[in-house]
Order: C-alpha cells, then structure tokens, then sequence
C-alpha cells in the first residue's frame, strides 16, 4: 500500500475531499508544516503539496517516488541543488479562468476609472471621467502555456487585439500575432498592457528591465501575475517614477510577503494583490491527483509531468 504525505496550509481540507473519493489503497499522512511532517518521512512514497513545503522535506524522504504540486508554479522543487530522483506533476486546466478574471478585472477598472471615480465618491464630488472602449486596445500576453492562452480568449472576447510572446513561433488560437523573444522590442511598443504569465527559468528571470522598459508607451501597464523573478524590481521603480510606463498590477514578487520597506507600496499606480490572482481549490487538484494516482499505479504516463531543467 502507498504512503502519502499531503503537506500543504489546507491539508485537512484536501485529506476531506480524498475520503470522498475512497476507497483509496493509501495510507494518509497530514500535516500543515514541515515540522508536522517530519515524523511521517521515513515511510513515505507519495507527496501532495506545496512546492515550497515539500523543498524542504525532500533529503529525509527516501522512500520518495511521486509529487503531486497543489500549486502551478513548481520552481522551488527545480532549484539545481535539489534532488530529482523521483517523478514531479504540476496542475494546468484550472488556473485560466481565475487569471482570465485579475487580469480583466484591472484592465476594466483602468479604462473605466474606476478607481479615481471611488475617489469622487469618497470626497462626495460628482465629477465625469473620460474613459477608452476596451475593443481594439492591444493586450500582449507573455507565455501562451493553458493560462495565457485562457487570458488571450478571455481578453479577445471584449475585443481586445491580443497578441503574445512564446519561445517558438506558431499561430496561437484567439492570439492575432505571435512573437518570440528575438522580436520582443516590437511586441512591446505596441502594447496597452503587458501581461506576465511566465515560469521562472534561466531565460525569462529579469526579462523586464530598464532597456525593455523604455521600448513601451508611455500609457501601457505593465500586470505580473507568472513569477516575481520575470521583472527587475528596481529597473520597475525606476520605469515608473520615470513615467516610462503608466503604472503596474503586481501579485507576484521575489521576495514574498514584499517588506513593508519597499517603495512600490506608496506609488499610487501601483496596485499590489499578495499572490492571490489564482487560488488552488482543493477539490479541483484531488481530481487532478485521483487520475494520476491511478496511472501511476498502472504504470501509465503521468498528467503534467514537470521537467526539472525546464521548470514546467
């Protein structure tokens, strides 16, 4: 029988919906810390959880031949100091929609003002403000994997001209043109706003710096929503106390929760989300990990298999 660990902040929750789905041939450990696992680590085979969390379990798990992540972003379980002896899946198909909606929702609360009409309101002015249909606006999309591609059909179906950068070439259903980065300064002059969807890899790390910058309009924003690595976070500071650019949507960034230090907080272009722009709900990942249980049982390929070298 298999030993599973699931290791994660809402690990009962999880352990929920897995009895829902018995009778399971597993044996169930949980716990919502490292600490709490550690007792568990000699007899595991099987994790379900966090990347971060698990990282650090990973020396004392020696029986360890499967992880199922309960996040999209994998990289801290691809770090090159880490182990890989054993098979790592991600979780795509879910996060689209729920990306498709941050993103809509400030590019609809840009254009229609929302926020500065709040403003009036809580000054009791009644004042018009002038505001841009979204039909026609270019929306540029870096990394069309399932959740780019669901923000491009989201952003298409108000009109939007999307476009998008990926690492090949090749027509991308409801994206108009594809760019690849040897054409990225052509891909963002265009742009009414860039949206970062990309995995932290060698490649795309610090991808938006001061020089990327200046080849945007200076009305564009920039929303990062992929990995806090993908911009240079002084190069931003820079670009908008500069005006280079209108202002930024960020959920995402290196060092998380930011430190209350940082200037980003004061800048009033700036709205700042703690991660949260695509939540993992429990029960679409257990029936992510239910079909990969049964084929790694009956020795069938495994959904979403991660490539470590890659980082997705």
């Amino acid at each position: 029988m298999h030993k599973l660990l699931i290791i994660d902040n809402q690990a009962n929750i999880y352990f929920e919906k897995l009895n829902g789905h018995q009778p399971l041939k597993l044996e169930i450990f949980v716990a919502t810390s490292p600490e709490e696992a550690e007792k568990h680590l000699p007899e595991i085979d099987l994790i379900l959880g966090r990347p971060d969390m698990v990282a650090t379990i990973l020396p004392k798990a020696k029986k360890l031949a499967w992880v199922q992540s309960t996040f999209a972003g994998v990289d801290a379980l691809c770090q090159p100091h880490l182990r890989q002896d054993y098979r790592l899946t991600g979780v795509k198909g879910i996060f689209g929609p729920l990306m498709s909606e941050y993103v809509m929702a400030y590019v609809l609360a840009f254009e229609r003002k929302l926020f500065e009409i709040k403003h009036h309101q809580s000054n009791q002015v009644w004042k018009e403000s002038s505001y841009r249909a979204l039909t026609g606006l270019t929306i540029g999309i870096a990394g069309l994997g399932s959740i780019g591609s669901h923000v491009a059909k989201t952003a298409s179906q108000f009109g939007m001209n999307v476009i998008g950068l990926k690492q090949g070439s090749g027509k991308v259903e409801h994206v108009n043109e594809v760019f690849t980065i040897d054409s990225i300064d052509s891909f963002l002059s265009v742009l009414d706003y860039l949206v970062l969807v990309l995995p932290d890899t060698q490649e795309t790390r610090k991808l938006m710096n001061r020089e990327r910058f200046t080849k945007m309009k200076p009305d564009s924003v920039v929303m990062n929503v992929g990995r806090g690595t993908t911009i240079d976070q002084d190069d931003l500071i820079w670009a908008l106390q500069s005006k280079t650019i209108k202002g930024a949507v960020l959920d995402v960034f290196e060092e998380e929760p930011l430190p209350q230090s940082n200037p980003l907080w004061k800048f009033p272009n700036v709205h700042i989300t703690p991660h949260i722009a695509a939540t993992s709900f429990p029960h679409q990942i257990v029936e992510i990990f239910i079909e990969n249980l049964h084929n790694f049982e009956t020795n069938q390929p495994l959904k979403y298999l991660i490539d470590f070298q890659k980082g997705y």
